[in-house]
């Protein structure tokens, strides 16, 4: 049988570890954050293809909304990748034994 992978131990790891999911996320939203910048300032619209000219409203408000929700979600983002919680097994109750 395989042994149950669990997440780090000390702190000084887990600390490393949202660092590095915090400069990720920084990194993710600045890179849609110029996309979309590109995209309401029409830089280089000469040679963008030609459905992206017909649908660029669109491609702004989804990139928007994905920079809006990275940014409301990344510190469960953070959370959930710095502190992994470990799941049961299977036929195992998460909640302990009932005697019901």
């Amino acid at each position: 049988m395989s042994k149950k992978q669990r997440g780090p131990k000390n702190s000084e790891s887990r600390k490393q570890m949202a660092r590095t999911t915090k400069q990720r996320l920084a990194v993710l939203i600045g890179f849609l954050i110029v996309i979309l910048l590109v995209l309401v300032f029409r830089v280089g619209e000469v040679w963008w293809p030609g459905w992206l000219i017909a649908y660029r409203t669109q491609t702004e408000g989804i990139l928007a909304l994905a920079v809006i929700l990275l940014v409301l979600l990344s510190p469960l983002l953070v959370e959930a990748n710095s502190n992994p919680r470990v799941l049961s097994g299977p036929g195992k109750n998460p909640e302990g034994p009932r005697l019901d």
